[in-house]
């Protein structure tokens, strides 16, 4: 899910929570604790979550505060118990998107141009953020705070398109499809370097 950095979203969170595809039976616990942890993996600190338990559902009350300061992928974990017997269970965490508009694009403007990009927010923005570091470290480098120019834009974008595309071929089958992505290293390609960096052609001299 995707917010901003500052953000106190108003809309609670209603997370179906599952295990391997399978629904998780929440009918043994009356109590979940909620925590969020930053991109470091530092517990986020203020105010505390409020969960509340469903038949089918875990429905999370955010705080009064931002709990967002900083961009990056955060981890909320759920851990479920019961004060009736001694059962308690750890949910697969859910990863929440803070984003930043420092000029780079962010996931809605990437997907403004990129329509088909992967349904999950924490895919793309990892994808992005690689891309925007393979770009800043073969373009000219640009000034302490500078907005990027709409060249390295468009190269961040089609390198997120590029690494999408490499790391969605599952090995073991051939096949493609988002339930296999594994982000793996690629380099920019001549297109994207001419974006970066154009080169004029020299004509030569009879």
């Amino acid at each position: 899910m995707g917010y901003y950095v500052g953000d106190i979203p108003a809309q609670d969170l209603v997370i179906e929570p599952v295990r391997r595809e399978e629904p998780i039976d929440l009918a043994p616990f009356d109590e979940v604790d909620v925590k969020l942890y930053d991109p470091a993996g530092v517990l986020v600190d203020g105010p505390g979550f409020l969960g509340t338990l469903g038949p089918e559902t875990i429905v999370v009350e955010w705080p009064g505060t931002s709990p967002f300061a900083i961009a990056g992928i955060y981890s909320l974990r759920l851990t479920l118990s019961s004060t009736t017997a001694d059962t308690r269970e750890r949910v697969p965490a859910v990863r929440l998107v803070a984003d930043i508009d420092d000029g780079w694009h962010t996931l809605e403007s990437c997907r403004d141009d990129w329509r088909d990009a992967p349904g999950f927010d924490s895919w793309l923005y990892e994808l992005l953020w690689s891309a925007r570091q393979q770009v800043v470290a073969y373009g000219p480098k640009l000034a302490e705070g500078a907005h990027p120019p709409l060249n390295y834009l468009r190269a961040q974008l089609m390198q997120a398109r590029n690494l999408w595309n490499a790391g969605k071929v599952d090995p073991a089958s051939g096949g493609q499809g988002e339930d296999t992505f594994v982000m793996r290293p690629f380099p920019l390609d001549w297109m994207i370097k001419q974006i970066i960096r154009p080169v004029t052609a020299v004509p030569a001299v009879g």
